[in-house]
């Protein structure tokens, strides 16, 4: 997930705090240099626990500059751009907006969930662009985004409490999610640090998880981290289970491509498994083009719901066991259908980018049974050769998905549709009929 670093670098931010900070050599600290040190600390976190994650910094003042050439992975030159940057005039809310829509469009989709760091002294600004301009023509961003800004004021200066409700606003018209970070008590160094801690564990803390199918288990990351899942009909949240369980297999060409809610790449985190179980399921995996539908391995746990005799080792010591599940639906053309949460189901697939490289990828579908239609709900899914056996013997054909529902749909037949007077939509109707008899010339139109 592309993360933008939005630095405030007006001559508002080269005033010292109301409670001084001094340095080593006792000298005050002006909010600018708390700044880069919180995206300092920013940086060190991402190192270490979001190595995949995308990053760019821009600066703004009363226009917006895009300090890194493009997104990137390299820490460090995110680090070294920070030493050198330039102070210029007054604060420009709406350049900053304008600039990020432009910084992620350039090189992302607008389907791309995107988390935005605003970091600024907290100050509105005056003349246009100001803050209170930006929360009355703010729109939203024209992708997925959630907007967090960390502001260094302090409650003694003045318009406290009003600059931090503006704030407020600005995130809510911009983006709908996020929240405004301040240090505790007073601007400090530590409440600063402890702002930035508590923005890292709430939006930048990694997933991990266990990856389990029968008796083997692995434990993974996924990345991006899944959110929860929000249903407005029934205003209820599904979070993504710790535990992802692994129920059975399918052909991939069975399974198409339904839409999914999102897709996150899997990768292990620590080596576990048993060397037996690690031949039982290779045995297994060999018969999996003769059960054409769907092959379950029954879980054997202990009490407490873990897997039993789990011995955790570093890394190469013992079989991994999302190498042996990549390797296999690769080379078989299936993937892993597996629950994510109560009634929320996903599957599991080997992605190639290029013919070199290949992932091991999560799809997540939205929560319910039955929201594959031609699967049908996924708590009744079974071996399918046994089923056709009990009905029509062991010679019966076996027929391919997608399955022919028993009733008759009403788009099935032809019916008669009346339309109100409308004008318009016949003679709209009727130009893309033209346009339609003069393919390929009328691509374009039709389109």
């Amino acid at each position: 997930m592309p993360t933008v670093i939005a630095l405030d670098v007006s001559l508002s931010m080269s005033r010292f705090a109301v409670t001084h900070n001094f340095n080593q050599n006792n000298e005050p600290i002006s909010k600018r240099q708390l700044a880069i040190a919180a995206i300092n600390q920013f940086l060190d976190h991402i190192s270490a626990h979001c190595k995949l994650e995308f990053l760019a910094l821009l600066t703004f003042s009363s226009e917006c500059r895009m300090i890194t050439e493009s997104f990137t992975r390299n820490v460090d030159t995110i680090r070294d751009l920070l030493e050198n940057l330039e102070e210029n005039d007054n604060t420009n809310y709406e350049a900053i907006l304008s600039g990020i829509v432009s910084a992620v469009l350039k090189q992302w989709s607008n389907t791309l969930p995107v988390e935005i760091l605003l970091i600024t002294d907290g100050s509105p600004g005056y003349g246009p662009g100001c803050l209170r301009d930006a929360i009355e023509n703010a729109k939203p961003f024209p992708f997925p985004t959630k907007m967090n800004i960390l502001s260094l004021s302090d409650p003694d200066e003045k318009n406290y409490t009003e600059n931090i409700k503006m704030l407020h606003q600005l995130i809510e018209m911009s983006s709908g999610e996020g929240a405004v970070y301040l240090p505790e008590n007073h601007l400090t160094s530590k409440g600063l640090s402890s702002a930035v801690a508590r923005l890292c564990a709430k939006d930048f803390t990694p997933y991990k998880g266990l990856l389990r199918c029968g008796k083997l288990s692995s434990k993974i990351t996924l990345c991006p981290p899944p959110q929860p899942y929000m249903s407005r009909s029934e205003e209820k949240r599904y979070d993504i289970s710790e535990i992802i369980e692994i129920i059975g297999f399918i052909d991939l060409n069975d399974l198409a491509s339904p839409s999914a809610h999102s897709r996150h790449l899997l990768l292990p985190l620590k080596a576990t498994g048993w060397i037996i179980l690690f031949h039982f399921l290779c045995f297994s995996i060999k018969k999996l083009p003769s059960l054409y539908f769907f092959f379950i391995i029954e879980a054997q746990l202990s009490s407490n719901g873990e897997p039993t005799n789990i011995e955790e080792e570093g890394d190469g010591s013992v079989p991994n066991f999302c190498v042996l599940l990549h390797g296999s639906l690769k080379v078989e053309n299936f993937c892993a259908i597996c629950e994510v949460g109560p009634e929320w189901f996903g599957f599991i697939y080997s992605w190639a980018d290029n013919k070199k490289k290949s992932n091991l990828m999560l799809s997540i579908l939205p929560p319910g049974a039955d929201v594959v239609p031609w699967l049908g709900n996924m708590r009744q899914l079974g071996p399918k050769t046994e089923e056709l056996r009990k009905t029509l013997g062991n010679t019966a054909a076996l027929c391919s998905f997608p399955v022919k529902p028993t009733e008759k749909r009403s788009y099935v037949s032809n019916p008669t549709v009346w339309l109100n007077g409308d004008e318009g939509l016949y003679s709209d109707i009727q130009k893309l009929l033209r346009h339609a008899k003069k393919i390929p010339e009328k691509n374009t139109s039709v389109l």
